[in-house]
């Protein structure tokens, strides 16, 4: 165990397209996104594990055991899907994330710690704040235990503390989070699937003109959206699926082209979009102010799971509607796409 505080830093990340689809093997493409969340850890001496979390104004104090008897209530609550359940803690995914590196270690090497963590990152939206999360709460416990990756590695873990948020997700949040840059998750023959890693500038010309919107956070968790409309995704040669699956290869293509296209960007983004309302994820107010982008000859999607009900879903996309009204309601997210992946250091 180190006595030094140990930082580690992993931007969020927006799905540019293939959400929903990704878990009916389509592939899915996303970028990571410069809001950023950050983990501190440092040691205590005696032996509690402290949790600060300024941005839920909360500040709590657990014992060791008390953190393994609740991840154990939750996974057993949650059977082997560990699927995310509503509920009143506000520190439930970090008190399941801690069990479950406290999990990995023997009783003699348990040590208590204070965390400290701060988060850029807009919640429930779309913009991959639990999979950042993930990927620096396991990454900076996984330096202060000093465990080893090659007995313990980052993305698996990650991966089970997504769980407890999404129940079964595609894995392409936290990868894109821990790799950054641009990565797609790639369907293969044998129904597994395979994650590829895009360099920097890949994909930058297309995207070069698009703007960001926060339009809040969605009434229901990802993994609630998913499990209330995957069956009409369901089935042999289910159109819905086949017309996504098509929009996301296109979009793929399009972004290795070398030549600006923005027409062809904004026709992939157009399809895709309908094809979410579709689906039922996109709330009647998001899709009013997506008509009116798409009148002034611009086109918008949502990026992530969006919403079953409510006037928010979370990310948007938007290309060719500048200085809109009707986007004057929604924040503007002002960071950069593409950037580098985690950051760990000792201090």
């Amino acid at each position: 165990m180190t006595s030094m505080t140990i930082q580690a830093r992993a931007p969020g990340k927006i799905i540019l397209m293939g959400e929903h689809a990704v878990l009916h093997g389509c592939p899915a493409i996303a970028t990571a996104l410069g809001l950023y969340c950050t983990i501190n850890v440092r040691p205590r001496e005696d032996g509690r594990i402290e949790l600060q979390l300024p941005d839920l104004n909360l500040h709590r104090c657990y014992t060791i055991q008390t953190l393994l008897d609740y991840v154990g209530r939750v996974r057993q609550s949650s059977a082997q899907s560990f699927a995310y359940q509503a509920g009143t803690d506000a520190d439930r995914l970090i008190k399941c994330a801690i069990g479950e590196i406290l999990l990995r270690l023997a009783p003699e090497d348990w040590r208590g710690f204070s965390l400290r963590v701060e988060s850029s990152i807009p919640a429930n939206a779309g913009f991959g704040s639990s999979g950042a999360l993930a990927v620096s709460l396991a990454a900076a416990l996984l330096r202060f235990f000093n465990l080893k990756p090659q007995q313990h590695p980052l993305e698996p873990l990650a991966m089970s503390i997504e769980r407890y948020q999404h129940g079964q997700p595609s894995g392409i949040d936290h990868n894109t989070s821990l790799l950054g840059s641009t990565v797609e998750r790639r369907p293969m023959a044998n129904g597994s699937f395979k994650l590829i890693s895009w360099p920097k500038s890949a994909a930058w010309l297309q995207l070069r003109d698009v703007e960001l919107y926060d339009t809040g956070a969605a009434r229901e968790s990802t993994g609630q959206v998913i499990a209330a409309t995957r069956y009409r995704l369901e089935g042999p040669d289910n159109p819905l699926l086949e017309s996504m699956r098509h929009s996301a290869e296109r979009f793929r293509s399009l972004l290795q082209r070398p030549v600006l296209m923005p027409e062809t960007l904004k026709h992939l983004l157009r399809d895709y979009e309908h094809a979410l309302e579709s689906l039922g994820v996109v709330p009647q107010k998001i899709a009013k102010v997506i008509r009116a982008i798409e009148r002034v000859g611009g086109a918008a999607k949502i990026c992530g799971a969006g919403a079953l009900s409510g006037d928010q879903a979370g990310a948007l996309l938007v290309i060719g509607a500048p200085a809109l009204p009707e986007l004057a309601q929604f924040r503007r997210i002002n960071a950069p796409l593409a950037v580098n992946g985690l950051e760990v250091s000792e201090k």
